[in-house]
């Protein structure tokens, strides 16, 4: 089983509300087209956004506190069974909101597996503005954990749904694509790495070695979206894309994304 784990921005403070539409509705078609679909979506985020989540494989959680600010976990627990409390506090910045939603969707992903006395699984974190490449569930499920359990992108595909473009890009750092394998205990106790996704997923593949956590690297998971007005990263058209490759768009690469799915 593959737990996907993603956050997303209260929607008044998103500067393009059809962009913002349509991106998540892309990430949303990327994964109806697994090839498999042994996959679990966990999306947190405040006000339920403007498309239908009215899907089996969708977990939605809100962290609003109906304020303008959030529910926030008060500390982590060790086990799927502990109780959790929460603190109101008022909206946070960008990167603190996208750490807070992160945390709890990896709490709601191990609550769930529990609760479906799933014991193990891959928790794959992503941005709820990008596409997953169509086979990549089945790829993860047909990988021996005893030999990979960690697995992480650099190489990735970047669009332009505004000019129609793509380029390739190798990137320095590891993507938000990365994927590691969990136990959980009878007893639901999380393992050490239980917050792993929880960190700065840039240094997501430096840290799995430091750590000797055997790991794999994909390439062409992966296709972030650009030119959108609406990422975390601010990132700008393609054009102003650094270390980018433009290529043709083929048909072999829309149907790997679901491109289509910007329409």
């Amino acid at each position: 089983m593959v737990l996907i784990v993603s956050t997303f921005g209260a929607t008044d403070r998103y500067p393009d509300g059809e962009m913002m539409r349509k991106t998540l509705n892309a990430f949303l078609g990327s994964l109806r087209r697994q090839t498999s679909g042994a996959f679990q979506l966990f999306l947190v985020g405040h006000d339920l956004p403007p498309v239908s989540l009215a899907e089996p494989w969708i977990s939605w959680i809100s962290i609003s506190n109906g304020n303008g600010g959030s529910f926030v976990h008060r500390r982590l627990p060790e086990a799927a069974t502990d109780p959790v409390s929460f603190d109101s506090v008022g909206m946070a910045g960008k990167i603190t909101d996208m750490g807070h939603k992160t945390y709890r969707a990896v709490i709601e992903a191990g609550k769930w597996a529990h609760a479906n006395e799933i014991r193990d699984f891959w928790i794959l974190r992503m941005d709820s503005d990008d596409l997953l490449w169509k086979g990549m569930v089945e790829l993860l499920m047909s990988l021996d954990p005893g030999k990979v359990r960690a697995v992480y992108n650099r190489t990735c595909h970047m669009y332009d749904p505004r000019t129609g473009e793509i380029a390739e890009k190798r990137h320095p750092w590891s993507t938000t694509a990365n994927v590691l394998h969990y136990f959980l205990s009878g007893g639901g106790l999380f393992e050490p790495e239980w917050f792993y996704h929880c960190r700065d997923h840039t240094t997501f593949w430096q840290t799995v070695r430091k750590d000797r956590i055997k790991s794999r690297e994909v390439d062409h998971t992966l296709c972030i979206t650009t030119n959108t007005g609406n990422s975390i990263s601010g990132r700008p058209e393609l054009a102003k894309e650094e270390g980018v490759r433009k290529i043709p768009l083929t048909r072999e690469l829309a149907e790997r994304y679901g491109l289509d799915g910007f329409a």
